[in-house]
């Protein structure tokens, strides 16, 4: 069976044939009290006076009792023998009763055809017998009832198996009235089936699931997509099951997304090629959003890491320019520096770098001899410097701080090739030195020619402590004599 008894889940029949239950409990009271009236009552008022003689007083047989007119004799049943046989009925009529039940309650009025109206005759044929106390002539129609309805009942799970197969078959192709008439059999046949259950549910809204589904599909057709989802999500909504509609659903909406991805690549692009790189980035990401596989949208951000690199760059280039021209070359040189950061290949980059490294370079051995003037009296510092004015004049076109350093180191470099007298004054008893000079002896006084620097005088005396004495040699300053004079006993 469908794994439930078969009377578990009865219908109650549309149409009623036969005796039922209450009829036939009925009917069995008066029947009943008929038979005692026939059996104690109609001898009694029927048989002839007592008898006299002893034949008279002998027992009847067992089987048959004697009632006697004025010239014939009746055999008629014993009462025990017709309660026998009503009993022996009744017990075939409960059996039918029981199987009849189940049936109904499976809907066999709905598909059990002739072999049902067959099992009504005889079930009607016996009622009648049964009313008629012709207990023999029931009993061989209830029997013959039973007979025909047990392919009945061995019918009844390959009548729901097939209306619900057949439903389900129906459903697929579209045929809402096909499939209400099966569903409809197979949840009568077996109430409790949830799956047919649910296929009724479904034949019922099939008529309204293919209008929108139809609804849907001419919406598609027209590019009118998202009436078109909306159509598709309620026939989805109606009937989930439903597959043309949960695939035009689908559909629909991977045709929108690409949609949406074209019209964001575009944005991108035309933000792009406008140098938008921020609308170019934000359309580019949402277009990876939608479509992650994809690999366009990768492929437009990194242009756009390129562009914004490239813009960074340029702007940077111009930075440089500027400091360049500015002749701000440490801070050219660091600019140049953060534009390889960004591509370590550019050319201009790294000879900028170098340039401005060459430069700062430069400017730092300037600044040595410009904040120091009296180092370039010596002669290897003069040197020097010297060919660095040799080196800067050799450039051409200088900026003007270059050209202002350049000149003031050569105005520098004359100061310090231009000697300068100096007086040393002494008591002709103290040996003086003066280093980078050397031995003057004792004198009173005396006069030197040196290059503008710093010196040292040293006097010595015997018997008197040493005196040492520092000097400044330059033109800007007003030079007094330099005395050098052991005058402190030891």
């Amino acid at each position: 069976r469908d794994g439930k008894p078969l009377a578990s889940t009865p219908i109650r029949s549309t149409q009623r044939r036969g005796l039922r239950p209450g009829i036939v409990a009925g009917a069995l009271a008066v029947l009943l009290a008929l038979l005692v009236a026939v059996v104690w009552f109609l001898p009694d008022a029927t048989r002839s006076p007592e008898p006299t003689t002893a034949a008279a007083e002998a027992e009847a047989p067992s089987d048959t009792g004697v009632v006697t007119t004025d010239d014939t004799e009746t055999l008629v049943p014993r009462r025990d023998e017709r309660v026998e046989a009503r009993q022996a009925t009744e017990s075939v009529l409960g059996r039918l009763l029981a199987q009849v039940k189940t049936l109904e309650g499976r809907a066999v009025e709905r598909w059990g055809g002739v072999a049902w109206t067959e099992v009504q005759k005889d079930y009607a044929a016996g009622d009648a017998a049964y009313l008629s106390q012709d207990y023999e002539a029931a009993t061989k129609h209830y029997e013959a009832a039973l007979v025909k309805v047990a392919p009945l009942l061995d019918r009844v799970d390959s009548v729901f198996e097939s209306a619900f197969a057949d439903g389900g078959a129906a459903l697929e192709i579209g045929d809402a009235v096909e499939a209400l008439r099966l569903f409809e059999l197979a949840v009568a046949v077996s109430p409790g089936h949830a799956p047919a259950r649910a296929g009724l549910e479904r034949a019922r809204n099939l008529d309204q699931v293919l209008g929108l589904t139809e609804q849907g599909l001419a919406l598609e057709r027209n590019l009118e997509l998202a009436a078109a989802r909306d159509s598709f999500e309620r026939a989805v909504a109606i009937d989930p099951a439903w597959q043309p509609a949960t695939v035009g659903l689908a559909r629909v909406e991977e045709t929108i997304r690409k949609m949406t991805f074209d019209a964001r690549m575009s944005e991108g692009l035309n933000a792009l090629a406008d140098g938008d790189y921020r609308a170019a980035r934000a359309a580019f990401r949402m277009a990876q959003e939608l479509d992650s596989a994809s690999i366009e949208p990768a492929d437009g951000l990194l242009q756009v890491d390129q562009g914004l690199r490239l813009d960074d760059i340029s702007t940077l280039e111009g930075e440089a320019q500027a400091l360049e021209s500015a002749e701000q070359w440490e801070g050219a040189k660091e600019t140049y520096e953060s534009i390889l950061e960004l591509d370590a290949n550019l050319a201009f980059a790294q000879e900028g770098r170098s340039r401005a490294d060459e430069m700062v370079r430069l400017h730092e051995q300037l600044a040595e001899y410009l904040d120091k003037p009296d180092s370039l009296s010596a002669d290897r510092t003069m040197q020097r410097a010297t060919q660095l004015l040799v080196d800067i004049t050799r450039r051409g076109d200088v900026g003007p701080r270059l050209a202002e350093q350049r000149d003031e180191l050569g105005r520098l470099l004359k100061r310090a090739a231009t000697p300068l007298t100096v007086t040393l004054v002494s008591d002709e008893q103290t040996n003086v030195s003066v280093y980078k000079v050397g031995k003057l002896g004792t004198f009173d006084q005396t006069e030197l020619e040196l290059r503008p620097g710093t010196y040292v005088a040293v006097g010595s005396r015997p018997g008197y402590r040493d005196v040492r004495r520092e000097f400044r040699v330059a033109p800007e300053i007003d030079m007094e004599p330099v005395v050098v004079q052991c005058k402190e006993p030891i």
